[in-house]
């Protein structure tokens, strides 16, 4: 059973149990907002390990490095490899967009295991074979 630590009418229940809280007159929605508050931060914190298990921050850091490179010149004077690398990293963007933009969804349906692979976008292949090179 969860132990939720919540402040009610200047009232502090830390370690109280839901029938507990409910029985001492915490409204019911005060609970269900704060278990809303637990499963958004576990959300979010499951899309930054996902993210991070794809790119760590020196990874990104280096990933955006070559793009920023790549995008001084002009399209015409790419090569074959650079036009794939600015492509994947245009996709490694969009796809850590699309991970930050479920972190709401996956917080809102109480149904979803924030863990389950299903709940998350995959991530693209060129996006880890990108990630893959630094």
């Amino acid at each position: 059973m969860d132990a939720f630590d919540i402040t009610y009418n200047d009232r502090i229940y830390s370690g109280w149990d839901e029938a507990s809280l409910l029985a001492a007159g915490v409204p019911g929605a005060v609970v269900d907002a704060e278990r809303q508050k637990r499963r958004l931060l576990a959300a979010k914190v499951e899309c930054r390990r996902r993210i991070y298990a794809v790119a760590s921050a020196e990874t990104q850091l280096n990933m955006t490095s070559v793009a920023s490179a790549i995008s001084l010149k002009a399209a015409a004077a790419r090569s074959e490899d650079e036009k794939a690398t600015a492509a994947a990293f245009v996709a490694a963007l969009g796809w850590v967009d699309a991970m930050r933009a479920n972190v709401a969804v996956v917080a809102a349906d109480a149904s979803a295991a924030i863990e389950a692979d299903a709940a998350w976008p995959a991530c693209p292949p060129e996006v880890a074979a990108l990630a893959a090179r630094f």
